[in-house]
């Protein structure tokens, strides 16, 4: 998941860097950023919910 994570968050700048923001390049980087905060979360061993 982490590197699913990374790899999104490298597309989504790449695009940016291209000047073609649009919804592609938005959307990877927001779900990279969720990716990485839940997989920050369960290497951590906590739940949002605590």
């Amino acid at each position: 998941m982490l590197f699913l994570a990374i790899f999104m968050l490298v597309t989504g700048l790449v695009e940016h860097q291209r000047n073609r923001k649009g919804l592609w390049g938005y959307l990877s980087i927001l779900v990279s950023l969720f990716i990485l905060f839940v997989s920050i979360q369960g290497f951590l061993g906590r739940t949002i919910a605590e």
